[in-house]
């Protein structure tokens, strides 16, 4: 569409369908493809995934930075990186989706921010800027970043917080950090209002909110029992509430004449009018996208090979956990993969336990004057609100384990963080006796 009219500019083709591309999706990642599809007409999907690798080994840079900030022990160090590198963005990266580019920004400015805060460093005007520009790129890639940029206030202000001097002066610099995303944004909802009359950034929320909706319904028939015009559709479409039904139901009422911006606001209303009306149905539904898989992500170098495959070539190249266990017996080869994959499920349980557990327990021993290292404490805590911040954010309305990689990395180094100071504290304490 891009290279072939540039009639999208001006018609965001309102008419065309319920869900219309160009109002639908950000621009950022499809203009990336295109301007690499000019470099390299032919092999443009190997070149966007060489870029992706690019960027995930720069954001790879800076997260050695932080776990040599954090002085973990060498072995525990090699351990963060090669988890952080080959178990989740290994998958991603291969794969021609927003995800890697926006975790590789992500984990660029946290880390760099989570090194600055260790140091004591006051935040400076100039790498405030350049980090929110950052953030504004990934926000072209995929709108839910304007969201998820609030969770940023948190590092920032830790980081004023661990200032050793010029606080003032920090606080100034934090918001200018916001800058950028505001302005971009303010940009491209006055696109979209050039082109359709109304203000937005996408029309995603259509189908978004409506997922989750169709999630608590589920459980809870009497979200749908209204006579708006959404309640009657959906109940005319609703049989298994699985996402193939949430596109005809968007179908369905542009067909009764509603355009992509009307259906969004409509799904966004019920969504909050649902809250408001049945709240624990939705909160019931909340909590029901929190799965144990996700406990599973901070390491999974053999599962990430094997999804890879998948995504590929088409086809597994052995089947996932649960296959593997009921084949144990019929060979050596199914016997190791069952073993390797069941101890990297026990290292990944350990690793996401500590992060979960730790940081909580030790920010009650700082407010109770029982611990003493406030910066490592207070950074350990942000990321941690981060990670958890992003997670709810998500599961509100529907979540996926790729959703999260823009803050795995961190329950990784955190966790192993975690981990040695409380084996190094028992070495300790039994030298000590």
């Amino acid at each position: 569409m891009i290279f072939e009219d540039s009639s999208w500019w001006n018609d965001a083709g309102l008419l065309t369908g319920a869900m219309p591309i160009t109002v639908f999706r950000m621009m950022g990642y499809p203009l990336f493809i295109g301007f690499l599809k000019v470099l390299s007409p032919n092999f443009w999907m190997w070149t966007v995934v060489l870029c992706q690798i690019a960027l995930t080994a720069v954001s790879l840079v800076y997260l050695s930075r932080l776990i040599h900030e954090l002085k973990l022990r060498p072995l525990i160090g090699v351990f963060c990186m090669l988890s952080a590198g080959f178990s989740y963005s290994l998958t991603l990266d291969n794969m021609i989706l927003t995800d890697s580019v926006v975790a590789s920004i992500f984990v660029i400015i946290l880390s760099a921010n989570a090194i600055s805060s260790l140091r004591g460093e006051p935040i400076k005007f100039f790498q405030s800027f350049l980090f929110g520009t950052l953030l504004s790129i990934s926000f072209l890639f995929r709108e839910g970043v304007l969201v998820l940029s609030s969770l940023f206030v948190i590092p920032l202000v830790i980081r004023v917080i661990l200032t050793k001097s010029r606080h003032f002066r920090s606080c100034l610099a934090g918001t200018v950090f916001f800058a950028p995303l505001l302005i971009i944004s303010q940009i491209y909802i006055h696109w979209n209002e050039t082109r359709t009359g109304s203000r937005f950034i996408t029309t995603g929320g259509q189908t978004v909110y409506l997922q989750g909706l169709a999630d608590a319904a589920r459980n809870d028939e009497r979200i749908f029992s209204g006579q708006k015009v959404i309640d009657v559709t959906a109940r005319e479409n609703f049989v298994e509430f699985d996402f193939s039904e949430v596109l005809a139901i968007q179908k369905s009422l542009f067909s009764q004449g509603y355009e992509a911006p009307e259906l969004a606001m409509i799904s966004k209303e019920k969504y909050f009018q649902t809250w408001a009306e049945y709240p624990l149905s939705m909160l019931r539904m909340t909590i029901g996208h929190l799965r144990e898989r996700f406990v599973l992500l901070t390491f999974r170098p053999l599962a990430s090979l094997r999804e890879t495959g998948f995504w590929i070539k088409g086809e597994r190249p052995w089947g996932d956990y649960n296959v593997l266990k009921s084949r144990v017996f019929d060979g050596l080869g199914a016997f190791s993969l069952f073993t390797l994959e069941s101890v990297e499920r026990f290292i990944a349980i350990v690793v996401t336990l500590a992060f979960v557990i730790v940081p909580v327990v030790w920010f009650v021993r700082l407010c109770l004057g029982k611990k003493s290292n406030k910066g490592e404490v207070l950074v350990c805590c942000s990321l941690w609100s981060v990670y958890f911040g992003v997670m709810a954010s998500h599961a509100l309305v529907h979540i996926e384990p790729r959703y999260l990689a823009p803050v795995l990395p961190f329950s990784i180094v955190v966790g192993a963080f975690c981990l040695q100071n409380l084996v190094g504290r028992k070495g300790r304490q039994e030298l000590t006796s």
